[in-house]
């Protein structure tokens, strides 16, 4: 079962956009879908890849794989992501405190230990919906549905 956020509204249901989930995983496997490309899968192929895991490099290839052939079917084209290959230690505990640090400030994450216990597709989120490129509202949204809301004015900047 993957990770279902609230914040993403009825995504889930009609996965007529990318959950956050096929995110993470297409990160880790180094391959960029477009919204089009996703949308040429069948819903059954969608679902598959929502439901596939990533847990070792040998999952990670499986999926890579089979996006290939899901997406050789459809006549989608795939490609490399760009920049820095990702890595899962990118939103460990210490990449995920760096970058909410950075977004609202040295008081305003939370703290390790609450961070500790959030799941990998949980520090995922946060570290995408933590990019500077992108609006707080979702950010603080997340933040809020995981229980991690802190009080710093509700513009997702640090208070003062």
């Amino acid at each position: 079962m993957y990770k279902r956020f609230a914040i993403e509204g009825d995504v889930h249901g009609s996965l007529d956009l990318v959950p956050l989930a096929v995110r993470r995983k297409l990160d880790l496997a180094g391959l960029k879908l477009s919204l089009a490309g996703w949308q040429a899968l069948s819903r059954a192929e969608r679902l598959a890849l929502c439901q596939l895991p990533v847990d070792t490099d040998e999952d990670i290839a499986v999926y890579a794989e089979v996006l290939r052939g899901f997406a050789a079917r459809a006549g989608v084209a795939l490609s490399p992501l760009a920049g820095a290959p990702v890595r899962r230690a990118d939103w460990d505990l210490a990449g995920v405190r760096a970058r909410l640090s950075a977004r609202l400030g040295p008081g305003g994450a939370p703290d390790d230990d609450a961070l500790g216990r959030l799941t990998e597709e949980e520090r995922y989120a946060i570290y995408k919906l933590a990019d500077p490129a992108r609006g707080p509202e979702k950010l603080r949204a997340l933040l809020g549905e995981l229980g991690l809301l802190r009080d710093d004015g509700g513009d997702g900047r640090p208070p003062g």
